[in-house]
């Protein structure tokens, strides 16, 4: 891989995409809290938002290797800043107007399959392989928070669910 190729705004993915998953781990965090009476809601919520976290961890952790370590952007900066402002305006608007929280699942599991190409294991690949597999393990060691999402949706869609309630 070629260093040459890099330019000003592939090095400002990584503030971008940070910035994306602090969103999230902030809109996870905000539902943890408005669903604190669900305790299995609430639980899932900020295991999401530590998961998101955990991503944000990964971009500042890139942030700092890419001087040592040749790399290759794999989304569209300007994409990435239209979905960060897009974020922030959600995030606006769910604390003005709270979600259900069926419909703050759906909207989750939505967000998170269309974006799911700006994870640090597709957004950017190192051409050091050891550095790669390092953001993979780290990758690895996320539990599936979409499927989790999907799993409770399910849950609170069921009647036992509704009995219960």
């Amino acid at each position: 891989m070629d260093t040459t190729k890099n330019t000003s705004s592939d090095y400002h993915i990584f503030d971008v995409c940070s910035k994306i998953e602090a969103r999230f781990a902030e809109l996870y965090q905000y539902y943890g809290d408005i669903f604190s009476e669900d305790y299995d809601a609430s639980k899932l919520w900020k295991k999401a938002a530590l998961e998101e976290e955990n991503h944000l961890s990964q971009f500042e952790l890139a942030d700092r290797l890419y001087r040592w370590s040749d790399f290759a952007v794999t989304v569209d900066l300007e994409r990435a800043q239209r979905i960060c402002k897009k974020m922030d305006m959600f995030l606006e608007h769910v604390r003005k107007v709270p979600p259900t929280l069926e419909t703050a699942l759906i909207k989750a599991i939505e967000m998170e399959e269309a974006l799911v190409d700006l994870h640090m294991t597709t957004a950017v690949i190192f051409s050091d392989g050891a550095v790669q597999k390092l953001f993979k393990a780290m990758a690895g060691a996320d539990r599936e928070h979409i499927q989790s999402l999907k799993e409770y949706l399910t849950v609170i869609n069921s009647k036992e669910y509704c009995i219960n309630a």
